[in-house]
C-alpha cells in the first residue's frame, strides 16, 4: 500500500479545507477506499477521514421524515425501530448487505459512494474509460456480472444496495460543499457513464455527503425487495427488485428500481403501470423486464433473473396488502 498522509478533521470546514488540495480523497469507514489503495487503484497523497466530525453519526426525525447521518452504520440503520416501523424497505434492504461485521463497520454515505466493484477497474493494468483511459474491457472480456441496460459506453454495474431504495423512496441527498449545503434527489445523485463516465454520483471536487432523508411523504407498508445472489454469503448481487406501492397513502403512487443490471439504479415506470391489481400483473411487468435491454455475451442470464425477482416481488407485496 502506497503511504498517505492521514488528516482527521473535527468540524466540516476543517474537512473542507484539507480535502482543496490535489491528491486528496475523504474516508468515510474506509471498507472501499482502503481496498482501492491496496489495489493500487487509488492513490491519494492525503486521506481526510470523516469520522470524528460531530453530528455525522445521528439518526434524527422531523417534520420531514428520518435524517440519516453520513457516518451512521448499516447495522444501526437495519436494527433502527422507527426506521423497521415507517421505512421497512430501507431497513431489510440495508439488512442483505455484505455481512454482519461490515454493517457494522460500513456507513451509509460510504455505501452509496463506493465505486464499481468491475474487475477492469480495480486492476491497475487496464486503462478503462471509467479511471481515465478508453474503452470499456468488460463488453468484450468477463462481464458475468455487468449491466445489460445502458452498458455501452461501461457496463460496471452500481453497488450500493442502498442506492435502489433510496431512489425508491426520492430521499434526499444533503451535500456539503465550499459554497454551502444543497440537496439532490437519489434519483439524479446516482448516474451513468453517458453523463460523465467517470461519475457514479453527482459530488463535486470537494464535495461530501452530510445526511440522507427518507421522507415522511414517501412512506408505505406495501413493499418488496427481492435479490439473486451468485452465493448467500458475503457477495454483491447479480440483480435487485424494489417495489414501493401507494407512497404516502397515494393510490397508484407506485415505484419499482432495478438494481445491479445498470450503471445507476434504474427506475421502470412501465412496470409500474402494470401494478393495477389484476389477477396477471405479476406476469405483466415480468414480460416487459427485458425491454430496452442490451445484454453482453455472459449476462443475458440476467433478463430471466428479473423477471422471476419481479413475479416473487409482486407477490410478496401484494400479500402484506392483504394481511
Amino acid at each position: 500500500m502506497k503511504p498517505f498522509k492521514l488528516i482527521q478533521p473535527t468540524h466540516e470546514n476543517e474537512a473542507l479545507q484539507a480535502r482543496s488540495s490535489d491528491g486528496s480523497e475523504y474516508m468515510a469507514a474506509g471498507t472501499d477506499l482502503l481496498n482501492r489503495i491496496k489495489e493500487h487503484v487509488a492513490s491519494p497523497e492525503t486521506v481526510v477521514d470523516l469520522k470524528k466530525i460531530s453530528g455525522l453519526d445521528q439518526i434524527e426525525s422531523d417534520d420531514r421524515g428520518i435524517w440519516l447521518g453520513a457516518m451512521v452504520r448499516m447495522s444501526e440503520v437495519s436494527g433502527h425501530p422507527e426506521i423497521q416501523r415507517r421505512f421497512p424497505a430501507v431497513a431489510t434492504t440495508v439488512g442483505h448487505a455484505a455481512t454482519p461485521q461490515i454493517r457494522n463497520m460500513a456507513t451509509v454515505a460510504g455505501n452509496i459512494c463506493q465505486k464499481p466493484r468491475c474487475w477492469y477497474l480495480r486492476h491497475e493494468g487496464y486503462p478503462c474509460i471509467k479511471n481515465g483511459g478508453t474503452g470499456c474491457w468488460a463488453k468484450d472480456g468477463e462481464n458475468e456480472f455487468h449491466a445489460i441496460f445502458d452498458n455501452q459506453i461501461c457496463s460496471a454495474t452500481q453497488p450500493s444496495n442502498l442506492a435502489p431504495v433510496l431512489v425508491a423512496h426520492d430521499a434526499i441527498i444533503e451535500v456539503q460543499g465550499q459554497d454551502g449545503v444543497k440537496e439532490i434527489t437519489a434519483g439524479d445523485f446516482f448516474t451513468g457513464p453517458s453523463e460523465n463516465p467517470l461519475m457514479e454520483v453527482k459530488l463535486s471536487a470537494g464535495e461530501f455527503v452530510r445526511r440522507i432523508l427518507l421522507p415522511a411523504e414517501t412512506e408505505t407498508s406495501l413493499w418488496a425487495y427481492e435479490e439473486a445472489r451468485e452465493k448467500q454469503s458475503f457477495d454483491w448481487a447479480q440483480a435487485s427488485v424494489t417495489i414501493l406501492l401507494d407512497r404516502g397513502g397515494r393510490k397508484g403512487d407506485h415505484r419499482v428500481i432495478l438494481g445491479a443490471v445498470s450503471p445507476a439504479p434504474l427506475r421502470r415506470e412501465d412496470m409500474e403501470k402494470k401494478l393495477n391489481g389484476s389477477d396477471d400483473e405479476a406476469t405483466q411487468a415480468a414480460l416487459i423486464a427485458g425491454e430496452g435491454a442490451t445484454p453482453l455475451s455472459q449476462n443475458g442470464y440476467k433478463v430471466p433473473m428479473l423477471q422471476g425477482l419481479i413475479r416473487r416481488a409482486v407477490r410478496v407485496v401484494r400479500s402484506r396488502e392483504e394481511g
